[in-house]
């Protein structure tokens, strides 16, 4: 009795077993499932670069870097990234990096933004507040308008400087 109770404890035992393994395979096959159905839905288009690719522009794209953004004055992150073929976190890093090496100067806001900051403006903001002494922060940032310009300046355009003035003498461009 004892033997045949053993032998009825091991079969049921091995069914549990058989079970679990099934609903195992089972969760796992519905899972392959559910991965081909989303793996269908997402295609790449274009993916950005990583930054030690970009080195190998060499100087000439750090320095047009460095001008796009002094430029542009206010530049959303993700537009500065796709204008040079960058991830997000790549031009992030390299933001800081310059601003590192003082090539460049300006604060990156919570919304994704850099605004440069010129090393005039920053002077301007430095002598408002010696001029009044202790200035709370809504009070400057109220008047930072007068220090801080964030129009853009138009791009460098390569084609005014190659347009001169039929009379002017070689060497001199002609003003607009």
């Amino acid at each position: 009795m004892r033997r045949k109770k053993d032998e009825e404890r091991e079969a049921q035992e091995r069914l549990l077993e058989e079970e679990a393994m099934a609903r195992k395979a089972k969760e796992e096959e519905a899972a392959a499932l559910e991965f081909e159905k989303w793996k269908g839905a997402f295609s790449v288009d274009a993916e950005g670069t990583t930054e030690s690719e970009t080195q190998d522009g060499g100087q000439g794209l750090l320095h047009n870097f460095v001008e796009y953004i002094k430029k542009q004055k206010c530049v959303p992150l993700e537009d500065l990234a796709g204008e040079f073929g960058m991830r997000t976190q790549d031009c992030i890093n390299r933001i800081i990096t310059l601003e590192g090496m003082d090539r460049l100067s300006g604060v990156m806001d919570d919304r994704g933004k850099f605004i440069y900051i010129s090393i005039e403006e920053m002077q301007a903001v430095a002598d408002y507040i010696r001029k009044h002494g202790r200035v709370s922060i809504s009070h400057l940032a109220n008047n930072s308008n007068e220090f801080i310009d964030l129009e853009p300046k138009p791009l460098y355009d390569e084609k005014e400087e190659s347009h001169q003035d039929e009379s002017a003498p070689a060497g001199v461009v002609a003003e607009p």
